[in-house]
């Protein structure tokens, strides 16, 4: 008996492909940490050993995932980043502010307890590590570099420019929208494809900018390990990724082009709805009108983005059919005297918008909770603030599933007449209802497709990606072929300018001799 429980444990370690997987992000963003505990509780349920390095760690991990506690820096980044100045500076300032938040984030980490120090000289093996990009953390690729293990790439948030550069195929931003786009991506007019071009082309300039720069040096300040000073350059192990996992999906984005070995594999954190606490379960349950819920997600201070028109969402949310559940910020007033608002500073929110009650979804524009809302097939009312939430937003309303207000011209009329557009207009539930089918036709669960293709990599190597990744610059943009066809061409020119020249010359030399002679 001992035998063959012995041979079946051996067979299902062999079968599995047991991996040791290090999976290490620094960044404190709350809604990047929801969707890496989808992967990571996959990985670890499927029997890998995973050692997971996160300022969050999750309750309740899988018995293979060993959790290690890095520094919390979200705070101190919050109080050093201006939203105002992020949304209305130049495409270069826009990639400084993100990339001073995540390095200062990646840099904390590292010199805020023994964690990372211990990591980097310890004598642990790995076959995968596994980082996240969110612009500009490509010094944590040396990990993989470290360990001598294959690097695996996810980001949390849409593609990017510089995202696509590093993956060896670029944008073109004849129609892929810059990063920052705020504009519907299914047609652009000619000076919407100039700001588009100038804003790609910005961001790609300076990512390649940063990555020679101040990240190669924030890299060799704290990527200090036996042999550090014999490895690639950055900007070579920053393209090196076996796989680059993308938090989307053809019905959550437009569908754009993919180097091979980009897979995309939106909804990881999306799991199986639960049942409501007590209270909320009846106040839903007795809404014959539906109900409201209303949150800016976990990134942004909503107590000091609300502040300016609080009273007008307070007076809004009274005067509707609808109940509204309203997630606040700390030292937000509350509303007294009214059981048709309910106000906290959490909410199980995929439980909320599982329920059938629910008919509107007020969101920042935040892609997990997009993702969500297209999986419930839930439409919004879209308030971005800044970063990605302005082109998901735009992407929704493009879908018809939904409407967009700004925070500075929210007035009780505007607010008013979209609630009341979204709520009694079939067409955007009926467009949310398309999107939701789309999202949920797929050939397996995001999260096992993602595991499918790390498998995938720890097995075959580096099979999936292109060789665009390995060349420089110059080659991928051909800067070199187009610089030897102008210089041909001008030298043609020039010859055959002096050809020309040296001919008129001469048949004027010869008619004024005929000239002479005649005479």
């Amino acid at each position: 008996m001992f035998f063959h429980v012995l041979l079946l444990l051996l067979w299902s370690v062999e079968g599995s492909q047991c991996l040791r997987i290090l999976v290490y992000n620094p960044v404190s963003w709350r809604s990047h940490q929801f969707v890496f505990r989808g992967l990571i509780r996959g990985l670890g349920d499927k029997g890998h050993l995973v050692d997971f390095y996160t300022p969050l760690p999750m309750p309740d991990p899988p018995e293979t995932v060993n959790q290690v506690k890095l520094h919390d820096a979200l705070e101190e980044v919050l109080a050093t980043v201006d939203v105002h100045e992020f949304e209305n500076c130049w495409p270069l300032r826009n990639m400084e502010i993100n990339y001073e938040a995540t390095s200062f984030m990646i840099q904390k980490t590292a010199i805020t307890g023994k964690a990372f120090t211990e990591l980097l000289s310890s004598n642990r093996t790995y076959d995968i590590v596994i980082t996240e990009f969110t612009l500009w953390s490509e010094p944590l690729s040396y990990l993989a570099h470290r360990f001598d293990a294959l690097n695996v790439v996810f980001t949390p948030l849409l593609d990017h420019p510089w995202t696509n550069e590093l993956a060896g195929l670029p944008d073109n931003p004849s129609y892929m929208m810059s990063f920052q786009s705020k504009t519907n991506g299914k047609s652009f007019a000619f000076y919407e494809r100039l700001k588009n071009t100038f804003k790609t082309f910005s961001q790609i300039f300076g990512g390649h900018r940063q990555l020679a720069t101040r990240g190669q040096e924030i890299a060799d300040a704290i990527m200090r390990y036996e042999g550090w000073e014999n490895r690639p350059k950055l900007s070579e192990m920053a393209r090196d990724a076996a796989l680059i996992l993308l938090n989307t999906h053809p019905s959550m984005s437009y569908p754009y082009p993919r180097a091979p070995h980009v897979k995309e594999v939106g909804g990881m954190h999306i799991t199986e709805p639960e049942p409501l606490p007590k209270d909320l379960q009846e106040f839903m349950d007795n809404s014959p009108e539906g109900v409201i819920y209303f949150s800016l997600g976990t990134n942004v201070d909503a107590k000091a983005q609300t502040e300016q028109v609080f009273d007008v969402l307070v007076n809004v949310f009274k005067t509707v059919n609808q109940k509204v559940l309203w997630k606040v910020g700390p030292g937000m007033p509350e509303v007294k005297e009214n059981t048709k608002i309910k106000m906290q500073t959490w909410f199980p929110q995929q439980d909320i918008l599982a329920h059938e009650n629910l008919v509107l979804f007020i969101t920042h524009g935040g892609l997990q909770s997009t993702v969500e809302a297209i999986n419930y097939g839930v439409p919004i009312l879209g308030m971005p603030i800044w970063f990605d939430q302005f082109k998901d937003i735009e992407f929704l309303t493009s879908t018809g599933m939904g409407l967009r207000l700004n925070f500075d011209n929210i007035t009780e009329e505007t607010l008013s007449w979209s609630i009341n557009e979204i709520i009694t207009n079939p067409r955007y539930r009926e467009q949310a209802k398309k999107r939701q089918s789309m999202f949920r036709d797929r050939p397996m669960k995001p999260v096992d497709e993602a595991i499918y293709w790390i498998e995938y990599v720890a097995r075959h190597g580096k099979v999936l990606q292109p060789a665009s990744v390995h060349l420089p610059f110059y080659q991928l943009y051909l800067l070199d072929i187009i610089g030897t066809i102008i210089v041909g061409l001008l030298s043609t020119l020039y010859l055959v300018r002096k050809v020309v020249r040296s001919v008129s010359s001469l048949c004027y030399k010869n008619m004024v001799q005929k000239s002479k002679k005649n005479q």
